[in-house]
């Protein structure tokens, strides 16, 4: 995004209040939904595998015990390799470009891209997804806003979160379903 559609974009918000205190307030918190819903998730996991020792299905515990640790390690892992990813590549944030003015200030150099807010909302939908379809699709939903959200922030260029959703999705999927 260069810095002059960018104003563009800014002075459009600018001129609508509500909408941009809405991003600002949007931007800020709505990461937090993935992150506050994950611990939920491994509680009724938790609960979930309880339940199957408690009426004696042990093997069936034991497999479920298995899905309880991929849920844990996908994510992890793949927040591990995107933080490493984006610490090797070190891409700048679109507010290092001369003229450009976020609208929400941020004193970060680099380390754009993929976008970690973006690859941790989509890894974590699908996380959501394999246990609770309907759940992880509201969370695919909160995942797409982060990433628009980020962009509208000016904290991120489009390619940093197409690319850290398209990798959370994809290493969500292939960690959770094919392996």
């Amino acid at each position: 995004m260069t810095p002059e559609r960018y104003q563009k974009l800014l002075h459009w918000m600018e001129a609508h209040p509500a909408v941009r205190t809405a991003v600002i307030a949007l931007n800020r918190w709505l990461p937090a939904v993935p992150f506050v819903c994950y611990p939920l998730l491994l509680v009724l996991l938790n609960v979930q595998w309880f339940r199957l020792l408690q009426v004696g299905l042990n093997q069936a515990a034991l497999d479920f015990m298995q899905l309880i640790a991929r849920a844990i390690l996908v994510p992890g892992f793949v927040f591990f390799g995107g933080t490493v990813l984006r610490a090797k590549l070190n891409f700048p944030r679109p507010y290092e470009q001369p003229g450009f003015t976020p609208l929400v200030e941020k004193e970060t150099h680099g380390h754009s891209f993929p976008s970690r807010h973006a690859l941790s909302a989509a890894v974590l939908a699908m996380v959501w997804l394999y246990f609770y379809p309907a759940a992880g699709a509201a969370m695919v939903v909160v995942a797409a806003a982060i990433c628009v959200l980020r962009v509208l922030a000016g904290v991120h260029f489009p390619r940093d979160v197409l690319a850290g959703a398209a990798l959370g999705f994809a290493l969500g999927y292939v960690g959770m379903w094919i392996f």
